[in-house]
């Protein structure tokens, strides 16, 4: 997962897709949080969506090709973009 808490370091986190919930164990000092974000079936995609250096919950919905983006300045965003089956590929850059 990218960089949390903005202090330029990779976190530890995973997401527990039975019940939607992510846990980030902060690099700082080790210290965690959870919270809900997603559902079962969607695939965590979490990434900086909102350029201010931190991770933004993110995950991908393969069976309507939605993305629902927790952005860490503004709230949640859902975009449509994708079909179904597809998968995301988190962190790619296409200029």
């Amino acid at each position: 997962m990218s960089n949390n808490t903005g202090d330029g370091k990779a976190d530890i986190a995973f997401w527990r897709p039975s019940n939607g919930n992510w846990f980030v164990l902060r690099s700082e000092d080790f210290s965690f949080f959870g919270f809900p974000f997603g559902a079962n079936g969607d695939i965590p995609a979490p990434g900086d969506y909102d350029g201010d250096g931190k991770f933004d919950a993110t995950v991908f919905r393969p069976s309507t090709g939605t993305w629902f983006i927790q952005r860490s300045t503004s709230g949640t965003e859902i975009v449509n973009f994708g079909s179904a089956g597809d998968k995301p590929v988190p962190a790619a850059f296409v200029r």
